[in-house]
């Protein structure tokens, strides 16, 4: 980056406000179309950590603040998300304070989701119950508590141990007969598309809990859909980043405390670190295409690493970063990182390369970028003396691109996909799809075994057709054919008589093969006259000989022994008149197994499906598992024929049965195969 390419700015100043005393941090920031006009507007949470003043939720239109909410508990992060598809589309804002997340909508509170609480130890239960009595030594008690490991007390605990001697007495009074709790504060969120890509698709929020829990929400009901831990080691969760769909496939990258990053994958219980740093982590940022995973360390470097863990390039920076923004750049078919650096400058880099830099009022604490109001290329600074910048970029600006390093982030698609408009016959057949799910995949399933068998077909055909071979003095032709996918083979061999004027005879056809890898049901045949110009056809059978697994005995020994030689011999001559190698298939099991398992009767399935479910490893979730009872009852005795039980277990077995009053057997009995070969991927 030269200096004459930054001497002229790519960036114009809009706004600075030095006035504005905001106190954020990276993800307490972002761009939110709230009120579904299409303007979109900035939200961010201003942080007070003086215990006389309380924290707020902004909005910003344009540059002028337009709401001012305060907020009951210190936030931790701030996220936006769509929970329907009604028109017209109004994000709901989320927020995190404490253990609880506060949903706004219209900007005005809509729903207060609380992370369930953990129980507490039973020692710190027993001394609360008896600092509930009379007379009891509250020093011996908070001696007792003292023993116990800080992290593992719930918050009032906590609170008691760093209390003076005479604060105790009034604290205690205040929850005398109340059982303390132990919640655990959300201190990261992201959010992951439902079903589409599309950017007003319906999204689940994702939290990131101090006790190494991440939660995944419905965005309607605002009920757990999916619980893991973030590793299988103490991990505790402070950046969240999502790639992929709920429904379909997903990952939900998270960057610890403990100076790791650990992935989650559809239907994990637990996640799985994939990069271990020795240094710790200020920020970390997902480059979508290729899923790089960029993160910003305290030791002035910038790290970039594949989906996989593997590092790709380290980027050394002029000063200690304090945010990244991820900077996508639509008309340029690009993305860029901005590094908000300490002293006051945001550097954009492409890849390792840097390709551009502007000036902060103050080293900036939060870096946002994207649209504001009808403007698409604006980014805002908010810095550490609690200035909020506002610069745009030109639309002029090239970043001069093409000449950059090829390990830069990836480009975007240039061209746009051909996708389907939302006519009316889109919208029926999509409807079909989601009516007949299990119809369309099994007739999806019988098209994909009919042109994986096309294609054994076709490797066979290219394997057997051996090209022929003939001898000039004798003018005689020898081509072979072989059919069958095994083990059981025909083999057909043509001799043809080249000669025009004679006739030949006196010959003989000799097979010869390994007997450990083929049994032949013919060795020696005995070839009668062949009149000028005509051919002779003659077979034998082939088997090949297979191990106790299904495996062909050629596998252990080497290529040089899959074939069957065959000599044309004429009577009473040593040296045979034609000799050929023909190259026989392996044995296609994979293809048997498949063509036996389409022709199976649905009663098979249905049978071997409840073995399969009785050998699962794992224990599949309680729906999940009412949904297979359910159907395994009305697959086997139909509609329900029992009283409503009282206990609640059996409540939810009667209800669940009861749901599937009116489906036939066979119906049920699809489902039931369906949904056991759904959770044999993640439980088997």
């Amino acid at each position: 980056m030269s200096k004459g390419e930054l001497s002229i700015s790519r960036w114009l100043e809009a706004h600075s406000d030095r006035s504005a005393g905001l106190t954020t941090f990276a993800r307490n920031a972002i761009l939110a179309d709230i009120s579904g006009d299409g303007d979109h507007r900035l939200v961010l949470t201003d942080i007070k950590l003086q215990s006389d003043k309380r924290s707020r939720l902004k909005v910003y239109k344009g540059t002028l603040l337009t709401s001012d909410q305060v907020l009951p508990d210190i936030p931790s992060s701030v996220i936006s998300f769509y929970t329907d598809d009604l028109e017209p589309k109004v994000p709901a804002i989320a927020v995190a304070c404490g253990s609880d997340l506060l949903i706004f909508k219209n900007n005005k509170p809509f729903y207060k989701f609380s992370v369930p609480s953990s129980p507490i130890i039973p020692l710190e239960e027993e001394s609360w119950k008896k600092l509930g009595e009379p007379n009891c030594d509250s020093d011996i008690i908070i001696q007792d508590l003292k023993t116990l490991n800080f992290s593992s007390l719930s918050g009032r605990s906590q609170e008691l141990l760093t209390l003076q001697r005479h604060q105790v007495e009034e604290f205690v009074k205040r929850y005398v007969g109340l059982t303390p709790m132990k919640t655990s504060p959300i201190i990261c969120m992201s959010t992951l598309n439902r079903s589409s890509q599309d950017k007003h698709a319906v999204a689940c929020p994702i939290l990131g809990t101090e006790a190494g829990i991440i939660y995944v929400l419905d965005p309607q009901t605002y009920t757990i859909l999916h619980q893991a831990n973030v590793c299988n080691v103490k991990a505790t969760p402070s950046i969240i980043k999502t790639t992929g769909m709920y429904d379909v496939e997903y990952r939900i990258v998270v960057a610890c405390r403990e100076n790791s990053v650990c992935i989650l994958r559809r239907g994990w219980l637990e996640g799985k670190s994939i990069i271990q740093l020795t240094e710790d982590i200020v920020d970390m940022i997902l480059i979508p295409g290729d899923n790089f995973i960029v993160i910003a360390t305290s030791t002035k470097l910038l790290h970039c690493y594949t989906k996989r863990g593997q590092r790709v390039w380290s980027a050394p920076m002029i000063n200690s970063v304090t945010c990244l923004c991820l900077v996508p750049l639509k008309h340029l078919s690009t993305y860029l990182i901005a590094v908000g650096l300490k002293g006051g400058s945001v550097h954009l880099y492409h890849g390792r390369q840097a390709v551009d830099y502007t000036n902060s009022p103050d080293t900036p604490s939060a870096l946002v970028f994207g649209q504001l109001g009808q403007e698409e290329h604006v980014m805002i600074i908010i810095t550490m003396a609690g200035t909020i910048n506002f610069k745009i970029l030109k639309r002029t600006a090239d970043f001069n691109l093409t000449n950059q390093d090829k390990l830069a982030s990836p480009n975007l698609q240039s061209k746009p996909l051909p996708l389907p408009k939302r006519s009316k016959l889109f919208l029926e057949q999509s409807m079909r799809e989601r009516q007949n799910p299990i119809d369309m995949h099994q007739n999806f399933q019988q098209d994909l075994l009919k042109l994986r068998l096309t294609a054994a077909r076709a490797l066979v055909q290219n394997l057997t057709d051996q090209s022929g071979t003939g001898n000039a003095q004798e003018q005689i032709k020898l081509s072979a054919q072989v059919l069958g996918l095994g083990p059981k083979f025909t083999l057909i061999l043509t001799l043809e008589n080249m000669n025009s004027d004679k006739p030949i005879y006196n010959f003989s056809v000799i097979f010869h093969a390994k007997p450990i890898i083929y049994k032949l049901s013919t060795y020696v045949s005995m070839v009668p006259l062949i009149p000028p110009g005509l051919s002779y056809k003659l077979e034998t059978k082939v088997t090949e000989i297979l191990n106790h697994q299904g495996e062909g005995q050629r596998t252990d020994i080497g290529n040089t022994n899959q074939v069957i030689r065959v000599f044309v011999v004429r009577k009473r001559q040593a040296h045979p008149v034609l000799a050929a190698s023909i190259n026989m298939p392996p044995t296609e099991m994979t293809t048997l197994m498949l063509c036996f398992h389409s022709i199976m009767s649905l009663d098979e399935k249905f049978k071997s499906a409840c073995e399969q479910i009785k050998k699962f490893t794992k224990r599949p979730p309680d729906s999940d598992m009412l949904e297979v009872y359910s159907l395994y009852k009305q697959a086997t005795v139909g509609d329900i024929n029992i009283s409503k039980p009282s206990d609640a277990k059996g409540k939810e077995k009667w209800e669940a049965w009861n749901g599937k009053k009116g489906l036939n057997g066979n119906s049920a009995k699809e489902q039931y195969v369906a949904k056991v070969k759904a959770l044999s991927a993640s439980y088997a």
